[in-house]
């Protein structure tokens, strides 16, 4: 399947502000991979939204309560 690098402009442009970040690690993940590049990381150091912060309490009360499930025992 060919794709014209005119629509994966059109689409870019279509990109909400907010997710303009995660698409351009996206993109840069991908350009990386192909030119046999390491690949660089960068911190996310932004404050937790509001919806982070419920879901980071919500884990520490799953941890405290031995309500998770170990790793290897998902992937057995």
């Amino acid at each position: 399947m060919s794709i014209r690098k005119e629509d994966l402009h059109i689409l870019i442009d279509l990109v909400n502000d907010k997710d303009t970040k995660l698409v351009y690690d996206l993109i840069r993940v991908v350009i990386d991979k192909d030119n046999e590049k390491e690949v660089i990381v960068e911190a996310d150091n932004s404050p937790l939204t509001e919806k982070e912060k419920k879901i980071l309490k919500e884990t520490e009360n799953d941890i405290k309560n031995g309500e998770l499930i170990e790793w290897d025992d998902l992937h057995a």
